[in-house]
C-alpha cells in the first residue's frame, strides 16, 4: 500500500504542507522516499496530497510482485500534481517520431491515470499523430472541444474535415491528410529553447513576467514590490555569470546560493569593505528562489530545475557578532536617544516619532494614513469596551488603519502627545485641497503623498531621509546617537510593549498575521485581545515621560534654534547636585543664567 498515513501534518518553516510518499532510487541505486511539497492552503495541499496517493496506489498496482517505484515520467506527473497543476503538460520526448508516437502515449496516460486531466505541449504534433492513427480522444484537454480544436486547424488547412463519432464506441476520429505545416507569415519567432537561452535572457523575461504581474492599473504603472523585484533581479545579472540554460544544474545553482549565503560586499561608490545585510540577503535568496521555479513553470523555456531543487540549504549562517548586537538590543534606541530625538524634532519629525512609537508605524503605514482613520477624543464603541474589556471615554483618542503587509485590522490608543500631534496635522489638513475622510491625512508641501515614487521610478524615501536630518542635527550638535534606521522606531515600540505585557500582545501591536506562531486558529475562534494592548500602551507612556518632557511646552511649536548640547545639560545637572549656584554653573558651563534656569526647571 501506499506509504502514506493518517491527515497531513502542521506546515514546515516555509510554511508548505508535506507528504513523503512512494519510492524511488536515488544516484547510487538506493531506495529511498521522495518528499512532495503540497502548497500552504491546508484544503488545497489535502486535494493533492489525495491525487497523488490515487497516482501511487496505481503505481503500486502495476507494479504487482515487482518493488514499486517512481520513475522519471511518473515522478514528473506527481511533482505537477503536488504543485497543484489542473491540466498536466506532456511534452514530446526526442525520441518520439513520428507524431503518432506521441499522441499514442498522451491517450495511453490519459486511460492509465483517469483521475488527472492531461494536455500536449505541442498541439500540432500532438494533431498530426490523432490524425494518423485515429486514436481515441477521450478526456484530453485541449483549447476547448475536441471538434472545435480540430476545425481550427482545418481553418489553417492543416486537417480534412473530421468524420462523424462512432455512435457504438463513442470513439472521435479524424481523417487525415498530410500537409506542411507552416509558419504563417508575420509571426513571432518561436520559443527560445535550452540550447541556445541564457541564464540572463531567461532573467529578462522574468523581468518582462513581473511587469506585467504587477502592474497596477489605479496607478497606472507596476506596484512598488515590483519596483524591489525588478532591482533584485537586475543586480543577479550583475553577480552572476551569463550562462547558458542547460549548464545550470544543481550544482550551479547550489553555487549561486551559497554565493549569497555568504553575504558578498555591497556594491559602493567608495568601495567600502561593507557586507550586505542578512536581511537584505534573505530577500536575495527568496527572490532568486522564485526566479528558478517561474522559469520551470515557463513556457518559452524548456529548461526544468533538477530533482533536489527543493533541498538546497538556503540558510544564511547567523553572524557572531550580529548575535551580540542582538543581545546588546543595539537595534532598538535606548531612552536618553529617545529624548534626543524628542528634543531636537521639527513638528512633522515629532508626529513621524510618536507614530512610530506609540503605533508601531513604519514609513509606509504613516504615509498612507487618511483621515477618516483618526478619531481624537472619542471613546470606544460600547460593545468595543465590552469586546476588549477595556473601558473608554472621550478624554481618548484612536487611531484605526488595515496595516498594508497583512491587511489585519488594528486600533491604537494614542498618547496625549500623539493627540495633540495629530490635531495639529488635521488642522493643517483642512487648508490643503481635498481634505475628505478617504484621502491621505498627511502630504509634502507641494500636496503630494509621501511614498509617491521618483520620477525613475524609485521608492519614496521621504519619511526616512526626515529621521535622517534629524539624527545629524543631533550629531552636530555634539550629541551621540545610535545609527539606527526610522524603521528601528517600530522594533523600539514592539520590544516596550513586550516589556509590559508578552510575547502574544507584542505581536497584537505590531499586527503580525499570526501573534502566536504556534496557535494558527487564535483568530477564527477569538477576538485579538487589544484591550490589553491599550493597558500595555498606557505602561509605555508612562515609561516614556521624560521623552514628553523634553517638549514641555506646545509640541508642535519649532524649538529655538540655539540647542544646548547633551554634554552641556549633564554638566548642569552634575553641578546642580553638588551643590554650585546657577552663577557658578553659568561660569563653568559658558552658558547664560536663563539656560542654566532652563534647564534645572525642566528636570
Amino acid at each position: 500500500m501506499a506509504t502514506r498515513t493518517g491527515r497531513l501534518t502542521r506546515p514546515d518553516r516555509s510554511g508548505q504542507y508535506a507528504r513523503q510518499l512512494g519510492w524511488k532510487l536515488n544516484s547510487r541505486q538506493q531506495k529511498i522516499q521522495h518528499k512532495f511539497r503540497l502548497g500552504t492552503d491546508r484544503r488545497e495541499a489535502e486535494s493533492r496530497d489525495e491525487l497523488l496517493r490515487q497516482l501511487w496506489e496505481r503505481i503500486e498496482a502495476e507494479a504487482g510482485q515487482r518493488a514499486a517505484l517512481w520513475d522519471d515520467y511518473t515522478l514528473e506527473i506527481a511533482k505537477a500534481v503536488a504543485r497543484g497543476v489542473g491540466r498536466i503538460p506532456l511534452p514530446p520526448l526526442t525520441e518520439e517520431e513520428p507524431a503518432a508516437s506521441y499522441a499514442q502515449r498522451l491517450q495511453t496516460t490519459q486511460d492509465r491515470l483517469p483521475f488527472l486531466k492531461f494536455q500536449p505541449t505541442d498541439e500540432q504534433r500532438y494533431a498530426a499523430g490523432i490524425g494518423e492513427r485515429a486514436i481515441q480522444l477521450k478526456d484530453i484537454v485541449l483549447r476547448g472541444d475536441p471538434a472545435d480544436y480540430f476545425q481550427s486547424y482545418l481553418e489553417k488547412k492543416v486537417l480534412s474535415p473530421p468524420l462523424q463519432p462512432t455512435s457504438e464506441t463513442g470513439i472521435v476520429a479524424y481523417d487525415y491528410q498530410p500537409m506542411p505545416l507552416r509558419q504563417p507569415a508575420g509571426s513571432p519567432p518561436p520559443p527560445v529553447r535550452e540550447d541556445k537561452a541564457t541564464l540572463h535572457q531567461a532573467l529578462d523575461s522574468y523581468e518582462a513576467w513581473i511587469r506585467e504581474h504587477y502592474f497596477d492599473i489605479d496607478l497606472n504603472d507596476i506596484t512598488e514590490h515590483a519596483h524591489t523585484k525588478i532591482g533584485q533581479v537586475r543586480t543577479f545579472k550583475t553577480r552572476h555569470e551569463d550562462l547558458p540554460l542547460h549548464k545550470i544544474d544543481y550544482n550551479q545553482i547550489e553555487g549561486m546560493y551559497r554565493f549569497w549565503r555568504q553575504r558578498p560586499l555591497k556594491a559602493t561608490h567608495d568601495r567600502s569593505q561593507v557586507r550586505i545585510s542578512r536581511h537584505s540577503i534573505r530577500h536575495y535568496i527568496g527572490e532568486l528562489h522564485r526566479f528558478f521555479k517561474w522559469l520551470h513553470r515557463s513556457s518559452e523555456f524548456s529548461w526544468r530545475k533538477p530533482e533536489d531543487f527543493n533541498d538546497i540549504d538556503r540558510r544564511i549562517p547567523q553572524d557572531t557578532e550580529m548575535v551580540k548586537q542582538r543581545i546588546r538590543n543595539v537595534d532598538t534606541f535606548r531612552l536618553e536617544e529617545l529624548q534626543l530625538l524628542n528634543r531636537y524634532a521639527t513638528p512633522i519629525e515629532r508626529l513621524y516619532l510618536l507614530l512610530g512609537l506609540n503605533c508601531g508605524f513604519g514609513a509606509k503605514e504613516i504615509a498612507t494614513l487618511t483621515i477618516g482613520e483618526v478619531f481624537l477624543h472619542q471613546a470606544l464603541a460600547a460593545d468595543e469596551q465590552e469586546m476588549f474589556d477595556f473601558p473608554s471615554s472621550t478624554a481618548d483618542s484612536f487611531l484605526s488603519l488595515v496595516r498594508n503587509k497583512t491587511t489585519i485590522v488594528g486600533k491604537y490608543l494614542l498618547f496625549e502627545q500623539t493627540t495633540k500631534m495629530l490635531e495639529w496635522s488635521l488642522a493643517r489638513r483642512l487648508k490643503q485641497p481635498n481634505p475628505a475622510p478617504e484621502e491621505r491625512l498627511l502630504l509634502t508641501s507641494k500636496g503630494n503623498p509621501l511614498d509617491q515614487r521618483s520620477p525613475n521610478g524609485n521608492p519614496s524615501r521621504q519619511i526616512p531621509n526626515a529621521f535622517a536630518r534629524l539624527k545629524k542635527r543631533i550629531r552636530d550638535d555634539q550629541n551621540e546617537i545610535s545609527d539606527l534606521p526610522f524603521k528601528c522606531l517600530r522594533k523600539t515600540a514592539g520590544d516596550l510593549i513586550r516589556r509590559y505585557s508578552d510575547g502574544e500582545i507584542s505581536g497584537v501591536f505590531l499586527l503580525h498575521g499570526q501573534p502566536v506562531k504556534a496557535d494558527k486558529l487564535s483568530d477564527v475562534y477569538t477576538n485579538r485581545p487589544f484591550g490589553k494592548v491599550y493597558q500595555a500602551i498606557r505602561k509605555v507612556e508612562a515609561y516614556l515621560q521624560p521623552v514628553f518632557a523634553e517638549v514641555p511646552g506646545d509640541p508642535t511649536q519649532r524649538q529655538p534654534q540655539a540647542y544646548t548640547t547633551r554634554k552641556a545639560v549633564d554638566q548642569i545637572r552634575e553641578l546642580h547636585q553638588q551643590g554650585a549656584s546657577v552663577r557658578e554653573i553659568a561660569e563653568a558651563t559658558g552658558k547664560s543664567r536663563m539656560t542654566v534656569h532652563r534647564h534645572l526647571n525642566q528636570h
